[in-house]
Formats: C-alpha cells, sequence, structure tokens
C-alpha cells in the first residue's frame, strides 16, 4: 500500500466536502485512541436510544463494537488497518485481511481476495432518527470499501473483495458498492455473505476512471 494521503468527505450539515487524512497502516495502539475517542459517542447514544423507548431491532448494530479489542489483530501479517481522521479525530476505521480467505463466486472461486473484516464509521457520524442524530459526516464508509479494493489489486487479486454485512448495511453493498450476495453464513453469526468479483472490480475501476 502506498504512503498516507488526502481525502475528501462530505459534512452533513451543508453537503460541503472537507478535508482528511486516509492512514494505510494503522497500527494496534492507534485503535486504542479509537475506542477511546469512540466510547463516549457510544454510551451517549445508548442512553438515548434507552431514554426514548427504541426497539432492540432500530439500534445501530455495531454499538457493541470495540476497537481496543480488535487491536492484537493487527499483529498478523495478513491483517492491514486503514483510518480517515479529520479535525483531529477518527472518523472511520477499517480491518482487512488477505489469508487464508478465498472467492467463492463464479470463475474466480477458490482464487484469494481482500477480506474486510470489521469496517466502521464513527458514532459521531451515525445518522440515527429515532433520536433526531443526523451525524457529522457522510461518505467514509465508500471511501474505505474503495481503498480495500485498491488494495486487492495492488496484491494481485484482481480487486475481489469479500465481507459479511451486518443487517443494516446490505442495501449498502449490494446497492452501492454492486457486491453479489452469496446466502447467509451460519459459521458467522448468520450474516449475508457477499462478493465483489474480479469483473465487477474492473467495471468499478472503469467507472472512476481508473485503469
Amino acid at each position: 500500500m502506498s504512503n498516507d494521503s488526502i481525502v475528501q468527505i462530505i459534512r452533513r450539515s451543508d453537503g460541503s466536502f472537507v478535508d482528511a487524512n486516509l492512514v494505510r497502516g494503522v497500527k494496534p495502539q492507534d485503535l486504542l485512541i479509537v475506542e477511546r475517542e469512540w466510547i463516549a459517542d457510544r454510551t451517549d447514544i445508548l442512553h438515548e436510544l434507552l431514554d426514548k423507548g427504541v426497539a432492540r431491532e432500530n439500534w445501530p448494530q455495531s454499538l457493541h463494537w470495540n476497537w481496543q479489542r480488535k487491536a492484537p489483530e493487527l499483529t498478523l501479517l495478513a491483517a492491514c488497518g486503514l483510518g480517515v481522521v479529520c479535525e483531529r479525530q477518527w472518523q472511520g476505521v477499517m480491518m482487512t485481511k488477505s489469508a487464508p480467505y478465498v472467492a467463492r463466486l463464479g470463475a474466480d472461486r477458490g482464487q484469494p481476495l481482500i477480506y474486510i473484516d470489521y469496517i466502521e464509521t464513527a458514532p459521531r457520524n451515525w445518522p440515527i432518527p429515532e433520536i433526531g442524530c443526523k451525524g457529522v459526516f457522510r461518505g467514509i464508509g465508500s471511501l474505505l470499501f474503495w481503498e480495500a479494493v485498491r488494495q486487492s489489486r495492488e496484491e494481485g487479486f484482481h480487486g475481489r473483495i469479500g465481507l459479511h454485512a451486518l443487517p443494516q448495511a446490505e442495501v449498502f453493498y449490494q446497492q452501492a458498492c454492486q457486491m453479489t450476495p452469496l446466502g447467509h453464513d451460519a459459521a458467522k453469526q448468520n450474516l449475508l455473505y457477499f462478493e465483489l468479483s474480479r469483473q465487477q472490480a474492473e467495471r468499478l475501476f472503469q467507472a472512476r476512471g481508473e485503469q
């Protein structure tokens, strides 16, 4: 992967583009900082949900995540961390793995891919209408996903991506990311598994003007 770079995310309040830093090579100690920054917002959101009697099925499904607990996984050779920093705060983080995952889809079956193990935007960016929360920035999840596709190409995997989606994110991966759902996986909490094939990735690269 190349060095850190400047990217743009969108401020929800006025639709303006804001410069952010894309961090490639997130370290375990970075995830400790992420969790320290995000825990207060998670707690506030939880209290608001409880106070307003929001049904549990409408809670953000990554509300219970803890990035500090995931930090040791970044010591694995196959693991890679990426994140977005803006206004001196972590706005989103992703962890990918290059082994032992292989493709299940069509002609790519059995070929290596990049697996998105975890991906999350900061709680401050979550739109939660039930508690009147609009979120600060958007576009972070799409940006991180695209970086995983680039990582796949740079590692010789031709853009192939795999992931298990939380139910609230299924539409995003199928429609915005143009991934293919391949059924629910009993080994992964019955989450729906998605893949992006080599051919799908090539179409995305062409649409973005990247050859």
